[in-house]
């Protein structure tokens, strides 16, 4: 593979909205981020890289699942166990796992056991309206525990009554249905999502059964809005490589069930906002798949959270958010034990705009039970060159405390260390974007994480290694890299005609001192170089047809090549086929774990859509 030439970067300034929205109207897709401390967001008024996959963009993917959708995105690590993302591990920009927040609606998904359970959304694709992927510590946004980014995944209800569902088969007996029905009733809004996968593996020992059931409803009533949000998910599947090499006939079982209530308050000038949630997940987790009475391990996580912020203008140039969170963790398991632990934090922001630039400075201060008060700071700022570019730079801390797994976990091949410190870093990042049917962005970064966390273990010439794993804090690594993004939009009726062509290019440089006679599990697997290319063509009246490309290569493993197809045609009275084609190329490669990936495998389906009015 020849090298790949870089042809975009520059740099300086973006920021926070500076024009109050009214959080309780109707929200569009087309430029809002609806998420963060307070106010809604305009894409093109943020203050640092992001990436915003809306439902249209989405439909054209070919993917089963929320984490396969992820994969194609820039600057984002997807590790997948198997098929349709049945585990899935989320890094940003050579951050872990444990180092990315997940958030639904703003709610967040936090599990004190382990990070391996973060995507373990109980929401169905077809939920999801849009992700919003913020690359780098986004502390501002969201708070603590999102060092290295955060993905929120957004589901939008509708004032029009609809139905539209799917169902697809395919390779290794993979087969799937779900459906989602928006019924408003006197103006409730409401939503209700199903969902089903199943596949006998791609390999022995990796079968899935997949259930997914959520509710949302929401109401305005005058200068206030409400919505609840609940949801369950079942999962049930072959472990083989997951976690160890040594047991094939590993096997994992887990439920996730979520409740949430979101209460705006809109004055003249302010908006109060409030979320109150609780998610708890059940894990069980046997070494040997048929011989629970051999090694099982049992988990029961609970989190519940409170968080309100106030959040309003003042004069005509100066916007401010205020608000406290607080967050009860605990955790009932056979091999960790009994633990509880309780979250606190105070946070605001002020931003202010002089002419074209635009600037906030923000302050989080937290403290956990056993962590001693901390504070947090970030500084944003941008600079609006024209109508349709503008610079952006910031300068954030952030920071992550062990879980339970890491401090107290132990089986045949790992060990926990309840020594561990928590983590922290230092971030700064420049860039620049143009909007338009041409869109350009590039960006520089740099990360200082101190006291990083590392499962590591002694060399062994004996394979499998005998030694076992155990997490260490790691004094200093630095991240640095460069991200370019190129997105042309074409406009064409007929015949076959690119629609759009996106490209986008990472790369990502750590540089750590590790003793050459450990083995790493995470230090020295996080992306180098990441290309990724989709081509869109309309297939005159019939359909779209989209070409997905993606190079990838980690520190210390080998580049490979994933080539996918997706045909997708047009609706006929609300019936619509598609057909997908993943890995064409036969590729061999391992994203996480000891699992090999699937090499060429196919899936068709069908979709249906009806709307009234």
């Amino acid at each position: 593979m020849k090298k790949i030439s870089i042809l975009l970067f520059t740099c300086a300034f973006a920021f926070h909205a500076f024009t109050q929205r009214d959080v309780i109207k109707t929200l569009t897709v087309n430029d809002i981020i609806i998420t963060g401390r307070g106010n809604p967001i305009d894409y093109f008024q943020r203050n640092q890289s992001m990436t915003l996959l809306k439902a249209d963009k989405l439909a054209l993917l070919p993917s089963r699942s929320l984490s396969e959708a992820l994969s194609y995105t820039s600057g984002v690590d997807v590790r997948q166990r198997g098929l349709n993302g049945m585990q899935a591990d989320i890094g940003i920009r050579g951050g872990s796992f444990e180092q990315t927040l997940i958030l639904v609606n703003g709610f967040k998904m936090v599990d004190p056991q382990t990070g391996h359970h973060a995507m373990n959304i109980p929401f169905t694709v077809n939920a999801i309206d849009q992700i919003e992927v913020i690359k780098g510590p986004a502390t501002q946004l969201f708070g603590q525990s999102a060092l290295a980014g955060a993905v929120n995944f957004v589901s939008l209800l509708s004032s029009k009554t609809f139905v539209k569902a799917q169902s697809y088969t395919g390779s290794f007996g993979t087969t799937g249905i779900n459906a989602t029905l928006s019924a408003p009733i006197k103006g409730w809004n409401q939503k209700l999502s199903m969902g089903f996968d199943r596949s006998n593996g791609h390999w022995s020992n990796s079968d899935f059964d997949n259930k997914q059931i959520s509710y949302e409803g929401g109401k305005s009533f005058k200068n206030q809005y409400l919505l609840v949000m609940l949801a369950y998910s079942d999962r049930k599947f072959g472990a083989n490589g997951y976690y160890s090499n040594k047991f094939p006939d590993q096997w994992e079982s887990t439920q996730n069930a979520f409740a949430g209530v979101r209460y705006n308050v809109s004055f003249r000038k302010a908006t109060w906002v409030n979320r109150l949630s609780t998610r708890t997940n059940r894990d069980e987790f046997r070494l040997k798949r048929n011989d629970p009475g051999f090694y099982t391990n049992r988990h029961f996580s609970e989190t519940y959270s409170l968080e309100s912020i106030l959040n309003g203008k003042f004069g005509s140039n100066w916007q401010y958010h205020l608000g406290f969170e607080h967050r009860f963790e605990a955790l009932n398991s056979s091999n960790l034990g009994l633990r509880n632990r309780q979250y606190s934090s105070g946070f605001g922001d002020v931003t202010f705009k002089i002419g074209k630039l635009t600037a906030t400075s923000s302050l989080l201060a937290f403290q956990y039970s056993d962590v001693p008060l901390k504070v947090l700071p970030s500084i944003q700022g941008a600079y609006q060159l024209n109508d349709v570019n503008r610079v952006y730079a910031n300068l954030s801390k952030s920071n992550r405390i062990p879980t339970y797994t890491e401090l107290y976990y132990s089986d045949p091949s790992n060990m926990g260390n309840a020594a561990l410190k928590p983590e922290y870093a230092n971030a700064a990042e420049l860039g620049w974007f143009k909007i338009g049917k041409l869109y350009m962005e590039a960006n520089v970064f740099y990360r200082q994480t101190y006291n990083m966390i590392d499962w590591v273990r002694d060399s062994s010439s004996v394979i499998p290694n005998p030694n076992k794993w155990q997490p260490v804090n790691i004094a200093e690594v630095r991240f640095y890299g460069l991200e370019g993004t190129v997105r042309k939009t074409f406009v064409y009726t007929a015949k076959f005609k690119p629609n759009f062509v996106d490209v986008s290019y990472t790369y990502i440089q750590a540089t750590h001192v590790f003793d050459a006679n450990l083995e790493s599990r995470y230090a020295y697997s996080n992306l180098k170089h990441q290309l990724i290319a989709k081509i869109n063509f309309q297939l005159s009246k019939y359909g779209m047809l989209q070409v997905n490309y993606r190079f990838l290569q980690r520190v210390s493993n080998p580049a490979y090549q994933l080539l996918d197809l997706k045909l997708h045609s047009e609706s006929v009275k609300g019936f619509s086929f598609f057909a997908e084609v993943n890995n064409i190329l036969n590729t061999q490669y391992v994203e996480a774990g000891y699992v090999q990936m699937p090499g060429r495998w196919f899936k068709v389906g069908l979709n249906y859509r009806w709307s009234k009015g």
